[in-house]
């Protein structure tokens, strides 16, 4: 039973709950797949906290894949975060899946209250079914994205979380309209973030398309780097006064969104049964993948992602590291380098797209040389 100390007087979400949230979110994950949103103080909390949070980050997606749907099977919706987000961006038909009769009130109250004010006309359906059961995803319906946000990572605890998951997935990719994708949003902790990362692996070694963020079409270098190595993204945002206050008195630092993320599309494969075998201990990735430019010889043209932030070693280099179709390596400057910080290397943010011509050949990666160029490139570009 929810322990009815965790809200306060006044009927605000407490941080005491939002604290048990986290903790059971992303710290023991002793809530994860519980049906937590059924707890009222869960719900209050996750509505005031977390529904911003995972809102900014669906909105961060759509700026840098430049995906721009019109419709969505909202899988996992919770009370209805990726369809807020996605209602500004223009989807009017909403199909929302989740456990939860009361997160799914919650979510259809509030699209239909931000539609108003917008003034459009939205379609909204909402089903309660957990994500594995067989009627989780509607007959005979078309979607332009189907999307799972803060979900898959509640889906199995053991070996079999990962054919349980790409299980979902399949059963979802059938929904999509032609030329529809799978939008994919789990949280950046080490475990989830690989867990995800593994099953992109999977799909992509089942013939399925990455649209982004992801430049390099292989395998993902960061989880053949090893056990403590994984891939996400991070950003500023503007925190809302209501996260803020809770954060601050729950001790939390919220100046950043950080999410594992990606687009992927199935369009140009068979979804079968023969197809869902993903290993459970990620060997199945291939060290090959992560080798560097030097390790070829070969200094790859094409568009990289920036995908770390900046670190100043004891030489006074300020490095990167990179991804893209030479692999995951590092690209460094002299702290000093009026050239490089006139091009714009310092400023580079986590997710930066780029490309680099010349650069300087070092060890196990580049260097920002006497005539390297650099041009910093708008979300997308990389589609052509």
């Amino acid at each position: 039973m929810p322990d009815r100390r965790r809200r306060p007087s006044d009927g605000r979400p407490s941080s005491v709950a939002l604290l048990a949230l986290q903790r059971g979110l992303t710290g023991d994950r002793a809530l994860a797949g519980s049906g937590y949103m059924d707890d009222p103080d869960y719900l209050a909390a996750y509505l005031e906290y977390y529904r911003a949070v995972s809102m900014a980050q669906v909105g961060r997606i759509v700026d840098l894949s430049g995906i721009a749907p019109r419709s969505v099977l909202d899988l996992g919706a919770g009370p209805g975060s990726v369809s807020l987000e996605l209602l500004g961006r223009g989807v009017r038909r909403f199909f929302l899946v989740d456990s939860s009769r009361a997160a799914l009130d919650a979510a259809t109250a509030s699209i239909r209250e931000s539609a108003g004010r917008l003034g459009v006309q939205v379609d909204i359906e909402t089903r309660v079914a957990d994500l594995e059961s067989p009627d989780a995803i509607p007959e005979g319906r078309r979607f332009d994205l189907a999307a799972f946000g803060h979900c898959l990572n509640e889906i199995g605890k053991g070996d079999d979380r990962f054919s349980r998951r790409r299980d979902v997935v399949d059963r979802a990719a059938r929904a999509l309209a032609p030329g529809g994708s799978v939008m994919l949003l789990e949280p950046a902790t080490l475990a989830a973030s690989r867990d995800a990362l593994a099953l992109r692996d999977a799909l992509v070694s089942d013939g399925w398309t990455i649209e982004a963020p992801c430049t390099l079409c292989g395998l993902c270098p960061a989880l053949a780097a090893g056990p403590n190595h994984t891939c996400h993204d991070e950003a500023a945002w503007e925190v809302p006064t209501g996260v803020r206050r809770l954060a601050e008195a729950a001790g939390l630092d919220r100046e950043l969104i950080k999410m594992t993320w990606y687009v992927v599309s199935a369009s140009s494969r068979r979804v079968s049964a023969s197809s869902r075998r993903v290993s459970a201990s990620l060997d199945h990735v291939s060290a090959s993948s992560n080798h560097g430019p030097t390790a070829s010889g070969d200094f790859g043209e094409g568009y990289y992602r920036v995908v770390s932030a900046p670190m100043l070693n004891k030489g006074g280099r300020v490095r990167y590291l990179l991804c893209g179709p030479s692999g995951r390596f590092p690209f460094s400057a002299r702290q000093d380098d009026a050239a490089a910080r006139s091009a714009g290397f310092f400023e580079l943010g986590r997710y930066d797209l780029i490309t680099v011509d010349k650069p300087e050949r070092r060890e196990n990666g580049w260097g920002f040389g006497p005539g390297t160029r650099l041009r910093r490139l708008p979300p997308g570009a990389e589609r052509g």
